[in-house]
């Protein structure tokens, strides 16, 4: 085997956490730096639920530090053997307690990402929405940049509402890039689109450099959307660039829209 100093750290904490125990692995979560905890919370995850239940429940969400509060609420959201109705139900609710009355902002930022994760891999919908969504309308009062990130990413798997379109509208104002890619996934994803969400979004390409992510991203958002003022930055973009992203040539070879139908022609003929 190849010593530790030619490995990755990534690598080497998978290799150091992939044959453990249970016990070892929580050792490693209590006792380790903060990237080797991160993995040790991965490989939980591989067990059943009810094999790390008990550690979860009564050591890590009841410790002291916030750091295995969010490990613990990490490990819930995406525990990869199928969970029961029973054990669904009560993830849910573990989640639900510490997005509102945990006093960490990284442990509810962390505990909001999950339980999107739990409605997205479940396909869980309105009826389930409709059983916590008064439980946890403290995340849309919560102005805090993780969690503001958290929630526009779950958003892409709750069932659409208008105070939903109108709480990820608002966020469309954040200065922070990491944000702002977040919300474009949850408006795609959900089919929100509005002039208002255009105007927003054009108004961020003109403060955006070309070859940005962002700017990649919001600009395939607006073609997916058929925004026709779309079209005269897509021009600049195929004209003046040597090569274009997947996510723009993808988003452009499937709109079928005649106002496309001119700049798609060129951007094919140019890179196909």
């Amino acid at each position: 085997m190849k010593n530790r100093d030619s490995l990755s750290f990534d690598a080497y904490a998978y290799l150091a956490c992939k044959d453990l125990s249970v016990a070892e692995l929580l050792n490693i979560l209590l006792n380790s730096n903060t990237q080797i905890q991160y993995e040790a919370a991965r490989r939980l995850q591989f067990f059943r639920y009810r094999e790390i239940k008990d550690i979860v429940k009564n050591v890590l969400l009841t410790s002291r530090y916030s750091r295995h509060r969010e490990l613990a609420v990490f490990i819930l959201g995406q525990i990869q053997n199928k969970l029961d109705k029973s054990e669904l139900e009560e993830v849910l609710s573990l989640l639900i307690d510490f997005i509102n009355n945990d006093k960490s902002i990284n442990v509810k930022s962390s505990a909001i990402s999950s339980l999107g994760h739990l409605f997205h891999h479940y396909d869980l919908g309105e009826e389930e929405f409709c059983a916590i969504e008064e439980k946890i309308k403290l995340i849309w009062q919560i102005h805090r940049y993780s969690i503001v990130i958290a929630t526009a990413f779950s958003s892409a798997f709750f069932p659409k509402r208008d105070y939903i379109e109108e709480y990820l509208i608002k966020n469309l104002n954040s200065r922070h890039p990491k944000v702002i890619s977040w919300i474009v996934y949850a408006l795609k994803e959900k089919s929100y689109h509005s002039k208002s969400i255009e105007t927003l979004l054009l108004n961020r390409l003109d403060h955006s450099r070309i070859e940005s992510y962002i700017y990649i991203e919001i600009a395939a958002y607006l073609i997916s959307i058929n925004c026709e003022q779309i079209i005269p930055y897509i021009e600049d973009m195929v004209l003046t660039q040597n090569k274009i992203d997947d996510e723009i040539y993808i988003a452009l070879k499937n709109n079928s829209s005649k106002s496309f139908s001119d700049i798609r022609k060129i951007m094919l003929g140019k890179f196909q």
